[in-house]
């Protein structure tokens, strides 16, 4: 008699849970689409000078150069720009602002270049040394070397304009002012009229109900998609969540949570050899009403955690661990020889032979799985002592004319480093898009420390500088979709609850061109705690700008307390003892990706014959320049489509860049290298 009434109790709760969530369905599908524009100044918007202190009371508005830096007829120069700003729609929200200027001086030194918000008023055919006005201090910085664009993100400070801050332009200057000119372009240039300097204001109109992430990361240290009926339970807690997506962990180890892989299986005993979590998951929950999106999620440094070697002889350890050859071993290492961060052996990123295997890797699930994206974590350095794999240091070396062993805290080391994690991220994300555009590629990112309130901190701080990842240039760049920072704080501790506050403030307003998530530790917190930090996190900026949601470590753990995590879940989409307010309060769909579902840029990708840092340049609608990395490949990302040039020593071939494609080349040195 029990069994028959739960399953006419079952069969009344499931047919209300389709009728409801096909209603939500419907209403979503006939959403109107968010739009989004750009407009870019024009010569008659912008007015500029700089200024010389070696002359004074002279004034350059009528100069063809921006001249900045130490110079040797003009001593400390700065450069200062004003820019009209256009009406926006009503209800505009700016989501980017950049101001880019082309530097055309060949010079090889690279400086850090500073855009400060000037704070008085001033005139460009008056500007002089002597009457120059006072400054603020940076609010955007680049490195900025060889001849090409240079793109500077002052969003923030653009919103203060429209919200009712003097516009009284930028100036630009050098972080360190007795450091060697650099000359870009002016308003006044007359060659080349496309290479003069201009504000970038891309804005969006919203016109459709909120959206937002709600996803949980399922990892596979724990149970939780082991087995068919774990999965089961994992599908019903989403949705009884109120939460769209699921970020499940397929990479381990250096070893594979699904059967169609290029690695070997894992060693797990308790997932069946013949069981599938990653399959099994995508059937279930791309089946479910509404659809529930799934991510793979790979740890791509580390590649082994035991003391005894993995039995398959062809996983990464055994094949390109530490008893390989020199050039055969991709194993990271500290400038002391240890090979062991914590339990974990991990590949170096300096090493291209490494870094091609992992995007194969990934590759190979895209092919081969109905994955909605692709996330990679722990996608850094261990630590600024980390880097010393043999073939990583020699490529340094080579490329900076440098011998013997770099110190840790060396800033060219340092930076070289950085590219090599940013040069891994590029080529997998085109990589990904080659095969199928819609994957959304994401990146779990490091937030230690307190967070940054101004570009120095950023520049300062442990993710910059430890863990030697540049995830707001990815952002900037376009290299991912989304970044996740992981807000690992404690809500009850007074210190750690400012940081993940400073955090979030700062994430919210250095999104770049894509968006950027909460990643919460609430195994850290007790429900009540997780809770407020979601709230936090689903809140404004003071600026107001918001994030695109939320995910939540972990599905596994959902309290510090113990509390069974059940009660987390309905904490989630319910009024309970936790919170007066519920944070899911109904399902909402995952947000629209604009540069996805609408594309007007393309990318490149190409492979070389050539040499390791050779440089590379592209010029066309655009003009851009890049090096070659450690296999002779080169990516660029969110090109104006159109047909280019690419120059590279001795070669010169065309190209063609189509909205929403990753074109790919082959070039080859006519000599033959």
């Amino acid at each position: 008699m029990k069994k028959v009434k739960y399953l006419v109790i079952l069969a009344l709760f499931v047919t209300l849970s389709c009728i409801g969530y096909s209603a939500i369905f419907e209403v979503y599908k006939v959403d109107a689409a968010k739009s989004s524009e750009t407009w870019v100044s024009t010569p008659s918007d912008v007015e500029d000078a700089f200024v010389s202190s070696q002359s004074p009371a002279t004034n350059y508005s009528t100069s063809q150069y921006l001249v900045v830096g130490k110079h040797q007829t003009f001593a400390t120069t700065r450069s200062f720009l004003k820019f009209k700003l256009p009406s926006l729609p009503q209800g505009a929200i700016i989501t980017s602002a950049k101001v880019s200027f082309y530097q055309y001086y060949n010079t090889t030194n690279q400086v850090i270049v500073d855009i400060r918000p000037v704070n008085s008023s001033w005139d460009a055919t008056t500007l002089n040394w002597n009457n120059r006005p006072s400054v603020g201090s940076s609010v955007s910085n680049g490195v900025v070397d060889k001849p090409s664009w240079n793109d500077f993100f002052i969003t923030n400070l653009v919103k203060g304009w429209y919200s009712g801050a003097a516009n009284q332009g930028v100036v630009v200057q050098f972080r360190d002012e007795t450091q060697a000119t650099k000359i870009f372009y002016s308003n006044d240039h007359s060659t080349n009229s496309t290479l003069k300097p201009k504000l970038t204001i891309t804005y969006s109109i919203p016109d459709e109900p909120q959206k937002e992430y709600r996803a949980f990361w399922v990892d596979m240290f724990h149970d939780g998609a082991k087995t068919s009926a774990q999965v089961d339970q994992l599908i019903k807690d989403v949705q009884s969540s109120n939460a769209n997506t699921i970020f499940l962990q397929v990479r381990r180890r250096g070893d594979a949570y699904y059967s169609k892989s290029l690695e070997p299986k894992t060693e797990d005993s308790f997932l069946q050899s013949s069981y599938d979590p990653l399959a099994d998951l995508i059937q279930k929950a791309h089946s479910a009403i509404p659809k529930i999106q799934v991510h793979a999620w790979f740890a791509m440094m580390p590649i082994w955690n035991k003391t005894t070697a993995p039995k398959d002889l062809n996983h990464i350890f055994n094949a390109h661990g530490m008893s390989q050859p020199s050039e055969n071993n991709w194993l990271s290492k500290t400038n002391t020889g240890s090979y062991v961060s914590g339990s974990d052996y991990v590949i170096d990123p300096g090493h291209p032979d490494a870094v091609n295997y992992t995007r194969d890797v990934i590759k190979h699930v895209v092919n081969n799985y109905d994955v909605d994206g692709i996330q990679m974590d722990l996608v850094r350095y261990m630590g600024e002592e980390w880097g010393y794999n043999n073939v990583s240091v020699q490529r340094y070396n080579q490329a900076h004319g440098k011998t013997g062993i770099p110190q840790p805290n060396d800033p060219t080391w340092k930076q070289w480093r950085r590219d090599q994690v940013n040069n891994m991220v590029r080529k997998i994300y085109t990589s990904v898009q080659s095969v199928k555009p819609s994957v959304t590629v994401s990146a779990a990112t490091i937030a230690w420390g307190d967070g940054p309130k101004t570009t120095e901190d950023w520049n300062n701080s442990s993710t910059m500088n430890s863990a030697l990842q540049d995830w707001r240039s990815w952002l900037e760049e376009g290299s991912i979709d989304l970044a996740i920072p992981m807000n690992y704080f404690r809500e009850y501790e007074a210190n750690q609850k400012v940081h993940f506050e400073n955090w979030l403030e700062w994430e919210k307003d250095n999104q770049g061109k894509r968006m950027t998530l909460s990643g919460i530790g609430i195994y850290l917190n007790s429900i009540q705690e997780g809770l407020s930090q979601i709230k936090k996190s689903q809140a404004s900026s003071t600026v107001g700008n918001k994030l695109g949601g939320v995910s939540l470590y972990s599905y596994a753990v959902t309290n510090k307390d113990n509390v069974t995590n059940s009660e987390f879940y309905k904490a989630l989409s319910r009024v309970s003892t936790y919170s007066s307010e519920r944070v899911f309060a109904t399902y909402l769909s995952v947000p629209d990706l604009p540069w996805k579902d609408t594309p007007t840029k393309g990318h490149l990708s190409a492979s070389t014959n050539y040499a390791d840092h050779q440089l590379v340049k592209l010029t066309g609608t655009e003009i851009r320049h890049t090096y070659t990395d450690g296999s002779g490949d080169f990516q660029i990302i969110d090109l104006t489509p159109g047909t280019y040039s690419i120059q590279i020593n001795d070669t010169s071939n065309n190209i063609t860049i189509k909205a929403g494609k990753v074109s790919s080349t082959t070039i080859k040195s006519i000599r033959g290298k």
